[in-house]
């Protein structure tokens, strides 16, 4: 197993930029997630740690080894792609034997490389099927057994799990992350979906335009989002944002906004004293916004908001209103049993330290 560095990695395609300047550290042995939507650049960056492209700028390392111009054979790495990838006329015993035989083992070492894997993913009793008898699940654990059976230092997966229906992508994913764990091997997975990045990764890099916009673990991305991009990507619902008056009064911050007034402390002011008479972004998550009602008996919630519900999703185990207000509709997450009224007047409570502040020109996060 080896630590993976991205230095500086830029990838044209004409006059795109598919990858601009990216700089990653993968530690040894870590499952780290590109995370981001299409087009963002993700597949290119997994591509190149590949060997499959050849970034214009830059460099990749393996370890201490500059394996920027090399070929993927020389590099001990495997690839699970999204599409499978299982020959058709072969046994499932032969797919997963595959690169074995191509770097040329003994027979001996082949058949027991090819017993663990299968014992591993669980498919010791399909060995002598043929990929068309299999179901989609089983077809994506023959790929991943014969990516796994060459021990390779470095793991790459690209979207694997998105053509599987969504009970068997929840399944397989924590299989997947148990199995990599056990197995130890660094890994980088490529994928749109932030649930598969929060459950799975250790650390999630968010890409945006051939940009990583931020690196951190699940918690990190999510609490800390870095700027206005990260905090609107991650999360669903989305994050609620409206723009806000940032002015001063006795000690205490004001965030203002038609009928979106929030109060914060004094802690608060460091960062934003420098904004004072200026426009910011504002962002709460809906699951941050709690109907008043709902507050435990005696709590004396600080920052309000009041508005009218004009739509009500119920999704069985959470309730998503729909609350306007003169500056903007916001999410409102709340219990599944919390059904209010369409036309009602709610009032919700946001607590100081889940109220997010980004520049409204550079989209950073005000600290």
């Amino acid at each position: 197993m080896v630590d993976v560095h991205l230095v500086n990695v830029t990838k044209r395609f004409g006059r795109t930029v598919a990858v601009d300047h990216v700089t990653l550290d993968v530690e040894d042995g870590e499952f780290i997630v590109l995370l981001g939507p299409s087009g963002c650049g993700k597949t290119t960056t997994l591509r190149i740690i590949a060997g499959l492209e050849k970034p214009d700028e830059g460099r990749v390392l393996f370890g201490d080894r500059d394996v920027t111009r090399l070929p993927p054979r020389e590099r001990n790495i495997s690839m699970v792609f999204q599409s499978y990838a299982v020959w058709p006329h072969m046994r499932v015993r032969d797919n997963i034997a595959f690169p074995l035989r191509i770097r040329r083992l003994p027979q001996e070492e082949i058949e027991r490389r090819v017993r663990w894997a299968a014992e591993l993913l669980r498919i010791e009793d399909l060995l002598d099927r043929y990929p068309g008898q299999l179901s989609g699940g089983q077809r994506q654990r023959v790929a991943v057994a014969r990516a796994i059976v060459v021990e390779p230092d470095v793991l790459l997966m690209d979207e694997p799990l998105s053509n599987l229906d969504a009970l068997l992508r929840v399944r397989m994913r924590s299989e997947l992350k148990k199995l990599q764990r056990k197995l130890g091997v660094t890994t980088i997975y490529v994928t749109h979906d932030q649930v598969e990045a929060m459950t799975m990764g250790d650390r999630i890099a968010v890409m945006n335009q051939g940009r990583i916009e931020q690196v951190g673990t699940p918690d990190e991305v999510y609490n800390r989002p870095r700027n206005i991009f990260v905090a609107g990507f991650i999360g669903s619902p989305q994050m609620n944002m409206w723009k806000a008056r940032v002015n001063k009064l006795e000690g205490t911050l004001l965030l203002e906004a038609e009928g979106l007034t929030l109060r914060l402390p004094a802690g608060r002011l460091r960062g934003l004293e420098a904004y004072t008479g200026r426009e910011v972004v504002v962002g709460v998550r809906p699951e941050h916004l709690v109907p008043v009602e709902l507050l435990p008996a005696g709590a004396r919630p600080g920052n309000t908001v009041e508005g009218t519900v004009e739509f009500v999703e119920a999704l069985g185990s959470d309730t998503i209103v729909h609350l306007s207000t003169p500056t903007a509709t916001l999410l409102v997450k709340a219990p599944g049993t919390y059904r209010p009224s369409l036309g009602s007047r709610i009032r919700v409570a946001v607590e100081d330290r889940h109220i997010h502040v980004f520049d409204p020109g550079t989209g950073e996060r005000i600290e």
